[in-house]
């Protein structure tokens, strides 16, 4: 089994992923936050630095496209081949409305013959590249779902990563695992789990419910925790040590990387949105961690966190 880390937008740079690999074991691989082509294939400065490769020695990183246009999609795979990338992800799985509205993301997967026409469009132009997609249920409904695994099935997909919830759905309601069933027991791409593991309970149940997956993807659940691979893999428990490490290294590199200390503040509270969970009686520190005006305001704050102590009792 492989353990996959999603990419999350505006938390998950190079900044972020090369902290983490730095203290935690047991990632195969990291997916990086979408690229966004467009007509007239610039990228973005924030995208070309994520990309870079000498931002990204020494792990095992994966660039992600969201486009609907295959075009577009080709001319940055040339990019990213030419930069000595062998592997790339496609989005068909974003929920974000500002997303859908333009028929990306998990929006395509209502439209199969379009869908069908950028695939064979982009696995023609591109032999010899390994393609791997990332996608939802659907986007509605599951009514396309016995469709949707005839059409990946007539392509070579490197991975599908499913999450078992539809596009409109976001992140709310239950993760269907009727329709990931369908998914396990048809499809012929190697197959990754991906939504709502949270615990090591949860990636147990993963495991033992579906045997023979290529891999897990977790995301805002291994925001939450880390460690959460790591012990698993390893079978020892997070310690404040080896945290108060990861966070300072973090914040080391958010600093040589924005400009000004707001922007750190800001990026850090982004995190805690998430981490806090990992703290027993997290709810006054986390309070002041918010309220945080600057970093010195931050740091006081963080030191009351770390008093709390971090609970390994996968409750969250």
């Amino acid at each position: 089994m492989k353990y996959y880390f999603a990419p999350m937008e505006g938390i998950t740079n190079y900044v972020y992923r090369n902290s983490h690999n730095a203290i935690y074991k047991g990632i195969d691989q990291y997916y990086m936050p979408f690229i966004a082509p467009h007509h007239h294939h610039h990228l973005k400065t924030r995208e070309s630095s994520d990309i870079n490769p000498a931002n990204n020695q020494n792990i095992d990183v994966v660039p992600q496209i969201l486009s609907k246009n295959a075009e577009d999609v080709i001319y940055t795979l040339r990019q990213l081949m030419e930069l000595g990338y062998g592997e790339v992800n496609l989005n068909l799985g974003c929920p974000s409305p500002t997303v859908t509205k333009k028929n990306k993301g998990s929006a395509m997967l209502d439209d199969l013959d379009n869908l069908d026409g950028y695939l064979d469009a982009i696995f023609k132009a591109s032999p010899g590249l390994k393609i791997s997609l990332k996608k939802r249920i659907g986007y509605q409904d599951t009514s396309k779902l016995n469709a949707l695994i005839s059409l990946y099935n007539k392509y070579p997909i490197d991975k599908l990563i499913v999450h078992p919830r539809t596009g409109i759905q976001m992140y709310k309601g239950s993760v269907d695992l009727a329709a990931f069933d369908a998914f396990y027991k048809d499809i012929k791409a190697p197959l990754v789990y991906n939504g709502d593991i949270k615990t090591i309970a949860d990636i147990k149940a993963i495991e033992q419910k579906y045997p023979k997956l290529e891999g897990m993807m977790l995301g805002r659940g291994l925001i939450a925790r880390p460690y959460l691979i790591d012990e698993y893999t390893t079978g020892q428990n997070e310690t404040l040590e080896r945290f108060e490490r990861f966070i300072e290294s973090l914040e080391e590199g958010l600093r040589e990387t924005l400009k000004y200390d707001k922007d750190v503040l800001f990026k850090l509270k982004e995190l805690w949105a998430h981490m806090y969970i990992m703290f027993d009686h997290s709810k006054k520190p986390l309070k002041h961690l918010r309220k945080a005006q600057n970093l010195e305001d931050y740091h006081k704050a963080l030191d009351e966190m770390l008093e709390c102590g971090i609970n390994n009792s996968e409750e969250i």
